[in-house]
């Protein structure tokens, strides 16, 4: 096992702080953020690449950064580890209990020999930054995580794979992949999800029964008749890896989910983007979209929109009676501010759109990750390339921020 760097600090934020609040942040170099976790406190904690050095001089290629922030917008703790190689966060979840799951996809010897191209990782720390285990895992083939799922006990990680993770579960070529690791992390089991054509996992969400919704794009007929090119599809998985049911819906066009997130009763939610006419007519060169099923796997809504543009959705969650996603476009949504803007669309429980907050720069900005806590605060994270919170500090820099709902504005 090679050995890599790790450090935390304690510090005090400087950055500007409003009610509700926001905050910039970043190193000279490339710096972007995909995930971002609510705690059982109400803390929020997010997890970022960076190429440079935000807490300690940087190991190699792309470091994980994680930073726990009050929910009134302070920095708490900050801590950053990597390898000679690029590792990179696209997931993050809390436990119940408090623990910090983290993961990705590394392209060197993370936490165990390479086992070719790239490997999945996952890591687990406690509430105040000290990692407790990490864990890599992969096949010969390009290997990687996309999602993490924490629950009482462990974690999910999801992604895909070209390598055999699972020689009874293979459908050879891309497949998704779901893998189960308990508390201390052991591997409970690892399940491959795929067609004999092209298959990529990508977000996940806790199910009612602590099993798993599980989402991606395929590209054969992995539950109902393929409708062309790549379609959308979502499994909901069993606590012991079985299949319960699955749902493929798409158009001729190209379709792909990336965000999931489970309903008060137990449904499911899936956000991604389509090039298609799927939940109404396409308004340029991509919409977005937002899904809902039913636990039982009935489908309730599509909601489909966008502008002439480029519009896309990367995560949903529901809160208090709304739906709640975050995405980016370069047309006018909400009031059009530069090259891409990030934006918060709000839609009611029945699939019907509320309001649009369209936020950012002249530049590039991006909003990707988003959690709700148990009181309700809506925190979302994402990339800038220019001053949208605070001066950037140069390249991509990482934005958090909480949200306003649309009957509290």
């Amino acid at each position: 096992m090679m050995s890599v760097a790790l450090a935390a600090v304690s510090c005090t934020s400087d950055t500007k702080t409003v009610d509700p609040w926001e905050v910039q942040f970043g190193s000279p170099q490339p710096d972007s953020s995909f995930g971002v976790a609510a705690a059982p406190d109400g803390d929020v904690v997010v997890a970022l690449a960076t190429e440079g050095s935000i807490v300690q001089p940087n190991a190699g290629g792309r470091d994980v950064v994680l930073a726990r922030y009050s929910n009134e917008g302070s920095v708490l703790w900050q801590t950053q580890f990597g390898g000679e190689s690029s590792d990179s966060p696209l997931g993050v979840s809390m436990s119940p209990d408090g623990f910090i799951y983290v993961g990705g996809f590394t392209e060197g010897s993370f936490a165990a020999e390479n086992a070719g191209s790239a490997d999945v990782w996952l890591a687990k720390f406690d509430g105040d930054g000290t990692e407790v285990w990490r864990r890599q895992f992969g096949g010969e083939g390009w290997d990687r995580g996309f999602d993490v799922t924490a629950f009482d006990g462990g974690a999910y990680i999801t992604g895909y794979t070209a390598s055999v993770l699972d020689l009874a579960t293979d459908r050879e070529g891309f497949d998704g992949f779901v893998a189960r690791f308990d508390a201390d992390g052991n591997l409970e089991w690892i399940s491959q999800v795929g067609t004999d054509a092209a298959d990529w996992g990508q977000g996940s969400s806790l199910a009612p029964d602590g099993g798993l919704y599980f989402t991606g794009y395929t590209e054969g007929v992995l539950g109902d008749a393929h409708a062309g090119r790549k379609d959308a599809f979502v499994v909901r998985m069993s606590p012991s890896g079985d299949i319960i049911w699955t749902r493929q819906f798409g158009t001729p066009e190209l379709d792909w989910p990336q965000g999931v997130g489970t309903t008060a009763d137990g449904g499911v939610l899936l956000a991604g983007s389509t090039e298609g006419n799927l939940g109404g007519p396409n308004a340029g060169l991509r919409d977005a979209f937002i899904a809902s099923y039913d636990a039982d796997g009935n489908q309730r809504f599509i909601t489909q929109f966008g502008t002439a543009g480029t519009d896309s959705v990367f995560e949903v969650r529901a809160v208090d009676g709304w739906v709640v996603a975050t995405g980016s476009t370069d047309g006018d949504l909400g009031g059009a501010s530069g090259e891409r803007d990030g934006v918060l669309v709000w839609l009611d429980t029945d699939g019907a759109v509320v309001a649009f907050d369209q936020l950012g720069s002249p530049r590039v900005d991006d909003l990707t990750g988003l959690a709700v806590s148990a009181n309700g605060n809506v925190f979302y994270s994402g990339a800038t390339f220019a001053d949208l919170f605070a001066v950037n500090e140069g390249d991509s820099d990482v934005v958090l921020a909480s949200a306003t709902r649309p009957d509290d504005e």
